[in-house]
Parts: structure tokens; C-alpha cells; sequence
């Protein structure tokens, strides 16, 4: 699917932006185009179908058209970044692609290492130089015919409970959060600042979204809370988007943000005073998210509930995501009782790489158990409590 929505954003938005760094901006056509030339390049090594492709680059465009080249030719891309190059150990890459000196030298691996450090340094264009040794001049292989159940990324766990697991996305979860997140419309996408790396969730299982909408990402290649608010107050983005701990980051500046018309808070519970001090400092509407990993899709406030819904709860369930809290042998529990939260939607996983020990994740009803605790208020809220504690297996 990634293939068809990026040559249809190539044809609807052109030149507009795609990806914004500080140092290049990458359109939608050459994004398109560049992924075209990229996937001849990745079929010419001998990548295939289902094999996995690690990106372990910086955030930036090279990252986007490698993860758009990888699904034209039916590759599974893993992102992993340049500070999390441990999970490399987990994956059976076909092929990496890093940048300079990033990785140590690898024995029995096809290491693409592109020079990202070449090339202009114009903020108004983006020099393809810097895909030299993995860019072909030509077509890449012809599309698959559709197939839902066929692999796209795999995404990583947290690791706050556990080591990080890798999480697999396919076509019809990317469907599944394409659908809720853009629905049929097209070119309805406003200008965001990315506030995690790109490999995270948030990004690679949205991209979608961003293709359909002609959504412009601004990226920074360290978040920091002074970096963030210069591209918020330089490019007037008008929704501000982030964890609990880089929204107080930011909030602690003390700051204005003129151009500001939403606040999303989500990845972490966000305390009541939190949202009130963001509410009361920029006179906007604060909203709180809820998501685990291996759910695809979560919960979360609107701009036009009640205040204290964000202060108090992370919302009702959305269209297409049914919420149950469980007791411990996996019973339903009526509204106000305590329990564990479980998820489920058409965007849950298709599982975990390898042969992770917590397939048990799913129950037999096909709800994703999130490990937190919480309940359903009497108004339909879903109010979290802390987290489940685990048995010994």
C-alpha cells in the first residue's frame, strides 16, 4: 500500500514538503521518485520479498526513502536508528543501511553505508548524492499483486518492563490506521513536528496517514526542548505533539507559541496538573493519548470534551477499538472494577519477531493484554491506575 499512496502523493502534492530537516527538505515527487530508484537499488543486491532491511540511520529523509524503497519491493523494514544498534542482534537482515561511522565493522552482513555527510546543504532542496551506492537510475521491479497479511515493519517495544521486542506491522494494520487516521479524504494534512525517533510506532505505522494527507513532518535530528520550539515558533505549527516529559520540557521554557491550536500529550501517563499547567499556559485545548505498541491504534481525549476528561482519564474507546478490563483469569469486569486493559482493533499486530516468550499477549478473542491497570468509569472513561503485576511463569 505504501507504494500506490506515495506515487498517488507524488501526483496530488509535488513539490510540496514531505520530510523538513534542518539541512534539506525532501518533497513528496522526490520522495517518490528517490524510493523508486532506491528499491531498483535494494533488488539489484538481492533483496526480496519478506526479507528484512535494517535502517540504522539518523533521523532524516534517507530514513523515509528507505523505508518507502523497502515496501515497493515487498522488503519488511526495521528501523533501529543510531541509539538503539543492540537490537540489531534480534533481526536477520537481507540488508543494513547506516550512515558514517554509526556501526563497527560488521562480519557476514550486506552494509550499505551512505554518505549523508556529502551533499548540499540547501534547506530548499534535497541532493540525492547522499543515496549514492544503494540509487539506481531506473524503474524498480513491477508491484505485487495486494496481500494484507504480507509484512511491512517491524517496530520495537519500549523496553521499560522488559528487553524491547520487535513488533510486526503488515498491510492490513497499516490499512486498518490509514483508514482511522484519514479515512477518504486527501491533502487535509497540516505541518507536525515528529517528537520521537522515526523508527518508533508513531511514525512507521502513520506514514499513511502522511502520504494521504500531504502532512509535512518536521524533523530534528536530537529532540531537545529549545530545537522543538524554534521549528513550533518558525514554522507556526499549530499542534504540538509530545511525551509528558517533552511537554514539560518545553512548558518549563515559558515561552509563547502564537501559531498554537492543540496540544497532544500521549507514550506516558500525564498527570492532572500537567494538563491543566499546558492548558492554562497556551490557551488551547490539551488532549491525552493512549496507545500500547502491539495495539496499532489506542483511546484518547477530543479537543471538545470536557477539561477534566484529559486531567482525569485517556478517554472513550474510537470508532473500530473495543476496550475490555479483564480480572486475572481473563474474565470481564463491570465498569468501575479494576482490571487489566486489553485492546483490540482491525491495526493489533501480527506479532513478534522471533520467538518471543509473550505471544501469551494475545487472548483467545484476539484483544492485545496491555499490561496496565485501569477501568471504565460511569461515564464511559477509561481511567488508568498503574500497572498489572505479572505471575512468575
Amino acid at each position: 500500500m505504501l507504494r500506490l499512496l506515495a506515487g498517488e502523493a507524488a501526483r496530488r502534492f509535488g513539490g510540496r514538503a514531505a520530510v523538513v530537516t534542518g539541512s534539506a527538505l525532501l518533497s513528496f515527487a522526490d520522495l517518490d521518485r528517490l524510493s523508486d530508484q532506491v528499491a531498483a537499488g535494494l533488488a539489484h543486491r538481492g533483496a526480496r520479498v519478506g526479507d528484512v532491511v535494517v535502517l540504522a540511520l539518523p533521523d532524516g529523509p534517507e530514513f523515509v526513502i528507505c523505508y518507502v524503497a523497502a515496501a515497493k519491493i515487498g522488503a519488511v523494514t526495521a528501523g533501529i536508528g543510531v541509539e538503539r544498534l543492540g537490537l540489531l542482534a534480534s533481526l536477520d537482515p537481507a540488508i543494513v543501511i547506516t550512515a558514517p561511522s554509526v556501526l563497527p565493522p560488521l562480519t557476514g552482513l550486506d552494509v550499505v553505508t551512505l554518505p549523508t555527510d556529502r551533499g548540499r546543504r540547501s534547506p530548499l532542496t534535497y541532493d540525492p548524492v547522499r543515496l549514492t551506492g544503494l540509487r539506481r537510475p531506473e524503474p524498480p521491479p513491477p508491484p505485487f499483486p495486494p496481500d494484507p497479511a504480507r509484512p511491512v515493519v517491524i517496530t520495537f517495544t519500549g523496553g521499560r518492563t522488559g528487553p524491547p521486542k520487535g513488533v510486526v506491522f503488515g498491510n492490513r494494520q497499516l490499512e486498518a490506521i490509514r483508514a482511522h487516521g484519514a479515512g477518504l479524504r486527501w491533502g487535509t494534512g497540516d505541518a507536525r513536528l515528529v517528537p520521537h525517533p522515526l523508527g518508533q510506532l508513531g511514525f512507521v505505522t502513520r506514514l499513511p496517514v502522511v502520504l494521504q494527507t500531504g502532512r509535512t513532518c518536521h524533523v530534528v535530528p536530537q529532540w531537545s526542548p529549545d530545537a522543538a520550539l524554534r521549528v513550533l515558533r518558525d514554522h507556526k505549527i499549530g499542534v504540538l505533539q509530545g511525551t509528558p516529559y517533552q511537554l514539560s520540557r518545553i512548558l518549563d521554557l515559558r515561552e509563547d507559541l502564537p501559531a498554537l491550536t492543540l496540544i497532544l500529550a500521549g507514550g506516558a501517563p500525564a498527570t492532572p496538573a500537567l494538563i491543566r499547567a499546558l492548558r492554562t499556559r497556551y490557551g488551547v485545548p490539551v488532549c491525552n493519548r493512549y496507545l500500547c505498541t502491539e495495539a496499532g491504534l489506542g483511546l484518547g481525549t477530543a479537543p471538545d470534551d470536557p477539561p477534566e476528561d484529559a486531567e482525569l482519564s485517556v478517554g472513550r474507546p474510537r470508532t473500530g477499538v473495543n476496550v475490555s478490563i479483564r480480572d486475572g483469569e481473563g474474565r470481564a469486569l463491570p465498569d468501575e472494577d479494576h482490571g487489566e486493559v486489553l485492546l483490540r482493533s482491525e491495526a493489533v499486530m501480527s506479532g513478534y519477531v522471533g520467538r518471543s516468550p509473550d505471544h501469551a499477549v494475545f487472548a483467545k478473542d484476539g484483544f492485545i493484554r496491555t499490561g496496565d491497570r485501569g477501568y471504565i468509569d460511569h461515564t464511559g472513561r477509561l481511567r488508568l491506575v498503574g500497572r498489572v503485576a505479572r505471575r512468575p511463569a
